[in-house]
């Protein structure tokens, strides 16, 4: 599929579209993508932080240089891309611009949600070990001041829905999980997880950072409330961003918890030269959609323009054609890795970017001879997660193969 120019430009905005347009791939590229990246060594470690392409890089440079040079004059709080962006990842996961708002980071988003909720001694949280770390401590600090709070854990890799179905009780009000655990890969099935909350009263959170752009996700079939992802993974753009979706008939149910100069849509003084009379606090009207309620600061307007190019490009590629890449290639460590003492921790039937196998003394034993041998990963104390992408091939794998232990 030939990228339409003209599509291209409408969606990014008036200021710098062409220099963005320019940046994209003339022709949808072949899988693997090697051309599109300039990185040395063999790079299986995406689900830590994907490298950046050059289309998006040179989108980056041009917002720089805009700044700095070719456009300082430009009102940048209302002249960015943060319309275009918004637009290209509501589009990637079936949602409408008015349901997404702009955040720092995925766990913003989620802490957001809780406070928007409420939760407290009445209205607690349940979730699993595989949820995103940072988001455990959140409700263990909450839990610590009474906030009732379930952490599932694993069986055979696997958080089994029923037992979700018996954590739940009349005083849960979220069911919060990683829609793909970053540590196991392992993957929620998010309609059946919404439907079964749902028919007992409670919300559904997913963070959707290691899944939007590396698996097909439509929001509104899944049912999900609530969902949070940041762009430096499989969105494949840079830090400082994430974009934070709320099911738009939760919104009127969620609490404001702060207020800043992105939550009004007016604001009128009465307090200098020749305004009209009125309060000296002046009067303003408050936003009443996902944005007003929750993009309260000034967001990284440069993550946001190289988002606009890093979707197209993820959008220009396929989603599902990215999973069907990636998959020949994690089959076969699932294959050859188990020979070799490495047990797996990924459940087969997981269709995310993550294959992950308990080994002993991991870190201490595969970090030298894969820093040798120019191969990233990511090592724990006694596991190693793999984690492909778009510029990975066959060759990759085996490289990795070639370099772990044999026996």
């Amino acid at each position: 599929m030939d990228l339409s120019r003209r599509a291209i430009l409408g969606s990014l905005g008036v200021a710098s579209a062409a220099a963005a347009a320019s940046a994209l791939p003339a022709m949808r590229p072949a899988l693997p993508d090697k051309d599109s990246y300039e990185f040395h060594g063999t790079f299986l470690n995406a689900a830590y932080a994907h490298p950046l392409n050059r289309f998006v890089r040179q989108t980056g440079n041009d917002f720089l240089m805009s700044r700095a040079d070719k456009d300082v004059s430009r009102a940048w709080p209302r002249d960015n891309q943060r319309d275009a962006a918004v637009a290209k990842f509501a589009a990637l996961i079936n949602a409408d611009v008015t349901d997404i708002a702009v955040v720092p980071s995925t766990m913003e988003g989620e802490n957001h949600i809780g406070a928007a909720l409420g939760l407290n001694e009445k209205a607690g949280v349940v979730t699993d070990a595989y949820h995103y770390d940072a988001s455990l401590v959140q409700y263990g600090e909450r839990h610590k001041a009474g906030m009732p709070l379930t952490v599932l854990a694993p069986k055979n890799n696997r958080i089994e829905l029923s037992d979700v179905e018996r954590a739940i009780t009349p005083r849960t009000k979220l069911v919060a999980v990683s829609h793909v655990g970053s540590d196991t890969g392992f993957q929620h099935d998010l309609k059946a997880l919404s439907d079964l909350a749902h028919r007992k009263g409670a919300y559904v959170y997913a963070d959707i950072i290691q899944s939007a752009g590396s698996i097909p996700l439509d929001v509104k079939a899944s049912g999900v409330d609530f969902c949070c992802s940041g762009a430096y993974k499989w969105l494949m753009a840079d830090f400082g961003v994430a974009f934070l979706y709320v099911r738009p008939d939760r919104l009127d149910e969620l609490k404001r918890t702060a207020v800043g100069w992105r939550s009004v849509t007016s604001n009128h003084s009465h307090a200098y030269p020749f305004d009209p009379p009125g309060p000296v606090v002046g009067d303003w009207t408050m936003r009443q959609t996902t944005a007003g309620k929750f993009e309260v600061s000034t967001p990284a307007w440069s993550s946001l323009a190289m988002l606009a190019t890093s979707i197209e490009y993820v959008t220009t590629l396929g989603v599902a054609r990215i999973a069907a890449h990636r998959k020949p290639l994690i089959a076969r460590l699932r294959e050859e890795l188990p020979k070799r003492g490495f047990a797996p921790m990924t459940p087969p039937e997981t269709e995310g970017p993550i294959v992950t196998f308990a080994y002993q003394d991991a870190a201490k034993k595969l970090e030298p001879v894969l820093k040798a041998a120019n191969i990233k990963v990511t090592l724990g104390d006694n596991r190693m997660r793999v984690s492909p992408s778009v510029y990975n091939d066959m060759g990759d794998i085996e490289r990795l193969l070639q370099a772990l232990p044999k026996v």
